[in-house]
């Protein structure tokens, strides 16, 4: 019997995991069967369950290439900063590019619905996942803002997500509402002043 190699895996979960997010984002994903995905991904329910044994482990497997693509999206580019203008410009396009994905800000809603109202396993699993990815933004914001107190950086995480998602149901609701560009300025403006005035209220260093 041939064994997979670790490429063969790992592009064999891709198609999987693909497949689901298509099917999960046309019709949700309490109604997306695994014999639906493995029809979609055109291989066998054995193969499918070779990889994922329940619909939880493929779930968790969706949100975590989810968080991580939005998690790219919005931080590639900030990596050189230069000024507030310039960084709140690349801002706006990450969060443009990140949250018009219609169908990525529908997949985040359906995955946010089935962990908190129909699963409570998923619920604990997803609580640790975004609590990883909390930090994860926080270590971002951190070095593109050159931010100095480590006490700021979980509230400073929590914020970002908690604008991520809310961002995300506003422009699926009302799309014209959402103003992208004073958002990033704001939003800029915000942390810089923030960091600003921490350090202005940090005790001198004794010698």
């Amino acid at each position: 019997m041939n064994k997979k190699s670790p490429t063969d895996k790992t592009s064999s979960r891709a198609k999987i995991i693909a497949a689901a997010r298509r099917l999960m984002t046309d019709k949700g994903v309490k109604q997306t069967t695994l014999a639906d995905i493995a029809r979609e991904a055109g291989i066998s329910r054995g193969t499918l369950f070779y990889y994922y044994a329940s619909k939880n482990d493929l779930i968790y497997d969706i949100l975590e290439k989810h968080l991580s693509d939005l998690t790219d999206a919005i931080f590639a580019s900030l990596s050189r900063r230069r000024n507030t203008a310039d960084l709140a410009a690349v801002l706006q396009s990450a969060l443009n590019g990140l949250i018009v994905d219609e169908n990525s800000g529908r997949m985040n809603l359906y995955l946010l619905q089935e962990a908190i109202i129909e699963n409570s396993d998923l619920k604990d699993r997803f609580a640790v996942k975004y609590q990883t990815w909390r930090e994860l933004i926080a270590s971002h914001a951190s070095r593109v803002f050159s931010i100095s107190d480590a006490q700021q950086l979980p509230a400073l995480g929590a914020l970002l997500l908690a604008m991520i998602d809310g961002l995300t149901i506003q422009y699926l609701l009302a799309p014209k509402s959402v103003n992208f560009q004073e958002v990033a300025r704001q939003l800029v403006r915000m942390i810089a002043d923030g960091e600003q005035r921490s350090g202005r209220n940090r005790p001198e260093p004794h010698h």
